[in-house]
């Protein structure tokens, strides 16, 4: 087989794994928010479709697959990781990978443990985020925080002391300054074989009955995106080869990205949120498939129709570093971004927002502050103005 048309069938296969995790986390995020019995039936059909998209290229058989998928309880979005790069004393440097789970430790807990093992001081902030979807890799979509420090060990005696990176988080994942993290990832069309195209219609069939039936605002955006995903696949002559699409069974931390948007006077924009009338900053659920940067960016803009871009990142917060700990979204990352147009009018988002105000640091302290954001409006406003 020449070497162009085996890199053509291994990139159809690496982007079907990927569009079978985007299926996989649409049909398990809208059974965990819950649906009619139709729609649930539905979904649990997509997940099935899901589960044998990815047997067309994966190693294991459709039933092992399949059972992974129902083992889905939470919310999936893109998998919090870390990146450690460690430079020793003989002038190696090392790198190691590894996802957050709810049993493995908070990210705080991480960070402090392994600079205590490398007996140096745990790093303040990641340098980079870095990105397995960006990077075209087949394992369960997972952003990875990168983190760089310095250890008098030799890299023999580090190595001896960390843990070894995931094996299906080895290989080329480049890393993006967290302000560049917002950017539409750009995988070119979905070349899709017979069978394949047999099971995405059968998917688009599902999402078109959904849309004919449902009113609730949510199923329908959601069953819009998988009819959009399942027709942009092109037909074409692929022959996919076997390949590993790695850990499944990934314990999935839910991650949600929110976006500090300030104005030129650095007046920070604050949204009354329908659901509790207490005030926050635009975010939300991080989606599979597109970097957490992009979540900021699109919730900024679903939320308060403005289009920004990201200035910085000024906190990853763990939830369960700060005694708030969220067992539906225990991991935020928390950008902040600035209006592309200052003129661009507000458009409240009405099922999201019912108000929104530019306010101060000091406003913000008499406020009443959705649950989480008395810690994280003051970490924004202090890396708006360069404090850290």
């Amino acid at each position: 087989m020449p070497a162009d048309t085996a890199d053509a069938n291994l990139k159809a296969a690496n982007g079907l794994a990927r569009l079978s995790g985007i299926l996989r986390a649409e049909a398990a995020n809208g059974l965990f928010w819950g649906a009619g019995p139709d729609e649930e039936a539905r979904l649990h059909r997509l997940r099935e479709l899901a589960a044998a998209l990815l047997a067309q290229i994966d190693h294991r058989p459709y039933e092992a697959i399949l059972a992974v998928y129902r083992a889905d309880t939470g919310l999936r979005t893109p998998i919090p990781g870390t990146e450690l790069r460690i430079d020793c004393a003989d002038g190696t440097r090392l790198v190691r990978r590894r996802r957050l789970s709810h049993t493995s430790g908070t990210l705080g807990q991480r960070l402090e443990t392994a600079a205590a093992a490398l007996r140096t001081r745990a790093p303040a902030e990641p340098v980079a985020i870095a990105d397995t979807d960006l990077a075209g890799l087949p394992c369960p979509h997972t952003f990875l925080l990168v983190y760089e420090l310095e250890t008098h060990l030799d890299a023999a005696a580090a190595a001896a002391l960390l843990e070894p990176t995931e094996p299906d988080l080895e290989g080329d994942v480049p890393s993006l300054n967290p302000s560049a993290s917002g950017q539409e990832p750009d995988h070119g069309p979905l070349a899709v074989g017979p069978v394949v195209r047999q099971l995405l219609d059968a998917a688009a069939a599902l999402a078109k009955e959904s849309l004919a039936v449902s009113d609730n605002f949510y199923e329908r955006e959601r069953q819009q995106r998988v009819l959009s995903l399942c027709d942009s696949a092109v037909a074409a002559d692929v022959d996919y080869p076997r390949i590993d699409c790695g850990d499944l069974a990934a314990d999935c931390v839910a991650t949600g990205a929110d976006a500090a948007i300030f104005n030129e006077t650095g007046r920070l924009l604050v949204i009354r949120r329908t659901d509790t009338g207490q005030w926050a900053v635009p975010g939300g659920a991080a989606e599979v498939g597109e970097p957490v940067g992009l979540a900021a960016v699109r919730e900024a803009f679903e939320e308060t129709g403005l289009d920004v871009e990201l200035t910085g990142l000024s906190w990853a917060f763990d939830k369960r570093d700060t005694k708030l700990g969220d067992s539906r979204m225990p991991m935020i990352m928390s950008f902040t971004a600035a209006a592309l147009d200052p003129e661009q009018p507000l458009r409240l988002a009405e099922l999201e927002a019912s108000d929104a105000r530019w306010i101060t640091r000091e406003e913000a302290g008499a406020m009443d502050l959705f649950r989480g954001h008395e810690l994280r409006i003051p970490a924004a406003f202090a890396r708006h103005r360069g404090e850290r």
